[in-house]
């Protein structure tokens, strides 16, 4: 069972605009998830057989459906990024009542900076050619997934398109069985594997301190992200001119995007 929980968290994982800890939340283990890592030497023999079954789910989830997702993107792009927009609005009324209105320039403030960084960045993939400067990029961007993997309701997906890094990660985890690409793909994996790792151990005591203590200004600055987001992925989406019989079927996605979302978050 376990394994299966992994498998949904690892589906949400790559998954533009779902967040893997709103999923881990919705079936119970998200504070088991914190506690496990958190308090690892307390239990290491427990926390380890429980952290092990969950990743090796997440890991099957990314093998085996990072194919689908960067075909989808591919083929029906306009259709699936309106889906993925719905899912992060499905989850914004969930985020606006943990946040106190007095909180609202936090919310103002991450709005804004990660606005402004994203449209920058809009529509470059980064790309170095040094690999030294590779290997930094992505222990940083290890660490970001980290961040965004561990707060509840910040698609880490969606952040990954932001800074630039979402398509190389795509293709590197659905051509991790090409012997051919070995190579390429140790030189991506591993420093994100490293920033990953450093990222949690990091993330996971900042978030148990920010819920415990900040958790308004907390949940202000994670709406501020999302509603970003929103308006950054939907200005990825009008870099092409579509037909209005594709911009509708394109609001349907959206729509069930919303329904699926809240579903899971009145479940939860």
């Amino acid at each position: 069972m376990l394994i299966l929980k992994g498998i949904i968290i690892g589906i949400g994982k790559i998954i533009p605009g779902v967040s893997g800890s709103m999923l881990a939340i919705s079936m119970g283990i998200y504070q088991r998830l914190i506690d496990s890592i958190n308090n690892f030497f307390k239990d290491t023999k427990n926390n380890f057989k429980f952290l092990l079954k969950i990743g090796i789910g997440i890991i099957i989830a990314i093998v085996f459906f990072s194919k689908l997702i960067t075909s989808c993107l591919n083929k029906y792009y306009l259709i699936t990024m309106f889906f993925f927009i719905g899912l992060i609005i499905g989850s914004l009324n969930d985020i606006k009542i943990n946040i106190n209105k007095k909180n609202n320039y936090i919310l103002i403030i991450s709005f804004l900076v990660v606005t402004i960084l994203g449209i920058i960045n809009i529509n470059n993939e980064v790309n170095y050619e040094n690999d030294f400067l590779n290997f930094i990029f992505f222990i940083f961007v290890g660490v970001i997934d980290a961040f965004t993997m561990v707060i509840p309701g910040i698609s880490g997906t969606a952040t990954l398109m932001m800074i630039g890094a979402y398509n190389r990660l795509m293709e590197t985890f659905s051509n991790i069985l090409n012997i051919d690409m070995f190579y390429n793909n140790v030189l991506i994996l591993f420093p994100y594997v490293i920033g990953m790792i450093l990222g949690i151990i990091v993330t996971v005591k900042l978030v148990d301190y920010l819920f415990h203590n900040l958790k308004s200004k907390t949940y202000s600055g994670i709406m501020g992200f999302s509603l970003s987001t929103i308006i950054l992925m939907g200005i990825r989406c009008f870099n092409t001119n579509y037909s209005l019989k594709s911009l509708l079927v394109a609001f349907f996605f959206l729509l069930i995007g919303i329904f699926i979302t809240k579903s899971i978050n009145k479940k939860e």
